[in-house]
């Protein structure tokens, strides 16, 4: 149970986390984490057929936000830098997002 609970415990690897980003900086992250998700496979699509499809259906939306959950103090622990700045962080959050497969995978076997 420690494991699990030191792994969504944002803090517990950077001591400095609150002082330096806030809860509005954290959301923030997690809303451009859970966009990577949304939008990779409308990525992927257009890879396959090349053609963009902006169609999003909310089930996906729902699944997005639930992975997000899941992979998010992982992604958040590795991107985390208060030296650098929030757009450098928050583009390497996004492509996070877009690797999601893996990164839920990772997150899964950690828990």
């Amino acid at each position: 149970m420690d494991r699990l609970t030191n792994y969504f415990n944002l803090a517990s690897v950077r001591p400095d986390v609150k002082k330096a980003m806030g809860v509005r900086g954290v959301l923030l992250q997690y809303l451009v984490l859970v966009l990577g998700i949304v939008i990779q496979p409308l990525f992927a699509k257009y890879r396959a057929q090349g053609e963009w499809g902006f169609a999003v259906e909310w089930g996906w939306i729902v699944f997005a936000a639930v992975v997000g959950v899941v992979i998010f103090p992982a992604v958040y622990k590795n991107s985390f830098d208060p030296e650098k700045p929030l757009f450098v962080q928050l583009c390497a959050i996004f492509t996070a997002g877009l690797g999601w497969e893996s990164l839920l995978g990772t997150a899964l076997s950690a828990i």
